[in-house]
């Protein structure tokens, strides 16, 4: 059974949320006048109010609907008294950084903005899924044959930047010493450049990885959080330097610890295409500004 990863859901629920955030910061400053010139090209220009209406009419429902979903999980959270522990927010969150590794890639989303979109996804699943029975067999069944989703090695969140020489490493590691930062020079010197996009960010890697050089794991098991490689690290493609991030020690889930995320997994799996937050609307009794009729 293919699982329904709630990486997923975060990745694109996040997605929603920053433009929302953008739309609404816009609306924000609309208090000046609706036919004030914001720009111009030549002799042509641009409103407020052009601007407005473009922004309405592309993520305005999107950003209305992104409100009303939280809210409805937020107030049927509370009538069917629902919570989620700090110790259950906090293990989904180390999975998805350990063992999914994406959640990197995006440097603007912060790791309070991660766990409120985790507590919002429990939350959402446990209401979808309240009334559906999975057996202890089932759930046992699922965790024996997917354990490695509840496994995690020793892991290491290196950012990394590659150059053509060790000249060219030892100028980065001046430019480092002297004050600029890592993201920054990485972004402008690397030359793996789907890293030097996301400021040199590999993620967390193992020394298991084939893909990932051996001395950098070597390297990554003497550095302190936040610091970085005295010296150039001879890789296929010329020279590295390497910061350490974050470090994760080995770690195994018990059944016992994951037997509610395994309970919402396979219970989202049955509802497939039902599986959404729109269903609840009904028991919310939602209405909105896109033409709906009021549900009771």
């Amino acid at each position: 059974m293919k699982s329904r990863t709630l990486l997923t859901i975060i990745v694109a629920a996040l997605l929603v949320c920053s433009v929302a955030v953008a739309y609404k910061l816009t609306k924000s400053q609309a208090a000046g006048s609706s036919e004030e010139s914001i720009a111009t090209i030549g002799d042509k220009h641009i409103t407020r109010q052009d601007w407005m209406k473009k922004m309405e009419d592309e993520y305005g429902k999107s950003t209305l609907e992104d409100m009303i979903n939280a809210q409805v999980v937020e107030e049927l959270a509370k009538k069917n008294k629902l919570t989620v522990s700090n110790t259950e927010l906090e293990r989904e969150f180390l999975l998805i950084k350990a063992v999914n590794n994406s959640f990197y890639e995006d440097s603007h989303i912060t790791e309070k903005e991660w766990r409120d979109q985790i507590r919002y996804n429990i939350l959402l699943e446990e209401l979808l899924t309240k009334d559906i029975d999975i057996s202890d067999k089932e759930m046992q069944s699922f965790y024996n044959k997917n354990k490695e989703l509840y496994h995690f090695d020793d892991s290491y969140r290196i950012r990394h930047i590659v150059v053509k020489n060790k000249e060219e490493a030892d100028r980065v590691l001046a430019d480092l010493k002297g004050g600029s930062g890592f993201e920054a020079v990485a972004a402008e010197r690397s030359t793996d450049r789907y890293t030097s996009q996301y400021g040199g960010d590999l993620g967390f890697v193992t020394e298991n990885q084939e893909n990932i050089p051996q001395a950098y794991i070597t390297e990554a098991k003497n550095l302190k959080e936040d610091e970085w490689s005295a010296e150039p690290i001879k890789v296929s493609s010329g020279y590295a330097v390497i910061q350490l991030k974050e470090k994760l020690k080995a770690r195994t889930f018990s059944y016992n610890e994951v037997k509610s995320q395994i309970r919402r997994q396979i219970a989202m799996d049955q509802l497939g295409d039902k599986a959404t937050v729109k269903t609840l609307w009904k028991e919310a009794g939602v209405s909105w500004f896109y033409g709906e009729k009021r549900t009771k």
